[in-house]
């Protein structure tokens, strides 16, 4: 075995080959519907994480299933479109929220915050970039509705689509990653496991594996606040989003958030985050904050999570690229699923048949301008533009 920058090279040799099996690290959004695509293709899959399914910004109570519209179809918006439609097909296809205390998929309303925001979504309609089966004029007037969209519990999709016979969920640590026909990982007790495919989709975390420091990624700060329903509330039924975004009540608890905050490390949550949570609520949706009690609404619960996003806000999908040489070149075995940032829900699907069709040889769900937005290796192309000698 040889040792090249901080990915170990594994020579064909070195280990007997291991048949249609792919290793995902990572339980999240991007790590099950990794593992759910790769396991309709007839692989076998084992998902690591030691902190189990959902642990990080994919464990909320709730998510929003939405996207952002545009007039101008570049590839980060078309991007932004072409996985809103695919996520709600998967959503159908899956059966999933199958139950109100899931989710539901009955639109999200988007407020104007705006006149700028509201000249884009109008334009965007206007234009035919997104017709009207996606995107509509809200009946309240001052906002639009996503067709489809809605909202659901996170946790409850990564289980629901986990819970596959070819599928196993281990609680292990990965502490490098080894490149090679087949690729392996070795385990934080030791343990070297073996696959056809490896594709670490641990978000933020991700940086943290030898190799991988380079990635381009930010790691946002968002708090989320769990309020108390009211009656009044409790008769809502749709996502609203705003300058932050409102849930129906699950488990007699409404998600009012978030925060966004990339100069902040700290995990612990604060009051003053939920303070910025209420007030930003008042501001946008004040009949809402009103019903939901007003100055007396009532914090049952918070959580903090860190959103992981690229610099240009598209997400790393494709083969790991090896920084270290130059010219770069790919990883043999190592792919990338990460930087979904606060669209987790919306990404992940297309993503993942994206990567599954790589890695199977299958036709590609987007067409090569799209695989292109996404490839991870971009990001060292541009380094490169302005620094032809750079290396990690």
């Amino acid at each position: 075995m040889t040792k090249t920058g901080t990915l170990l090279t594994q020579h064909p040799t070195d280990q007997p080959s291991t048949s249609r099996h792919a290793i995902v690290i990572g339980a999240g959004l991007a790590g099950a519907t990794t593992a759910r695509a790769l396991a309709e293709q007839h692989w076998t899959v084992t998902v690591l994480d030691p902190q189990g399914i959902a642990a990080g910004a994919s464990g909320n109570l709730a998510g929003v299933v939405y996207s952002t519209a545009s007039p101008h179809l570049t590839p980060q918006n078309r991007f932004y479109q072409t996985s809103y439609r695919h996520a709600l097909r998967w959503l159908h296809h899956y059966g999933f929220p199958s139950s109100d205390q899931d989710g539901q998929l009955n639109g999200v309303i988007q407020h104007f915050v705006n006149d700028k925001q509201r000249d884009k979504f109008t334009a965007a309609m206007d234009s035919g970039a997104w017709p009207a089966d996606l995107l509509r004029p809200a009946l309240a007037g001052n906002g639009v509705e996503l067709v489809g969209g809605g909202y659901l519990r996170p946790d409850r999709w990564c289980r629901h689509l986990l819970n596959h016979p070819a599928i196993t969920l281990l609680d292990d640590s990965v502490t490098s990653l080894q490149e090679g026909s087949p690729a392996s990982v070795t385990l934080d007790k030791g343990t070297r496991l073996h696959a056809n495919a490896v594709i670490v989709c641990a978000a933020g975390a991700s940086q943290q594996l030898p190799g991988l420091g380079w990635l381009p990624l930010k790691h946002i700060r968002g708090q989320v606040s769990y309020c108390q329903a009211t009656e009044a509330s409790r008769q809502w039924q749709q996502a609203q989003c705003h300058g932050g975004y409102l849930t129906p009540a699950l488990d007699d608890l409404h998600c009012v958030g978030a925060t966004f905050n990339l100069h902040d490390s700290q995990p612990a949550p604060t009051d003053a985050d939920d303070a910025d949570n209420l007030a930003q609520l008042k501001h946008y949706l004040p009949g809402h904050w009103q019903a939901l009690g007003g100055e007396a609404i009532i914090i049952q619960d918070r959580r903090v999570a860190f959103r992981c996003q690229s610099l240009d806000f598209v997400p790393l999908c494709g083969p790991l690229p090896v920084a270290t040489d130059n010219p770069h070149r790919t990883a043999t075995g190592l792919y990338l699923n990460l930087a979904h940032g606060s669209r987790g829900i919306t990404g992940t699907p297309l993503c993942a048949d994206l990567l599954a069709s790589k890695i199977t040889g299958q036709p590609l769900p987007v067409d090569a301008q799209l695989v292109d937005a996404l490839d991870p290796s971009r990001f060292i192309v541009r380094k490169r533009k302005r620094q032809p000698e750079w290396k990690p």
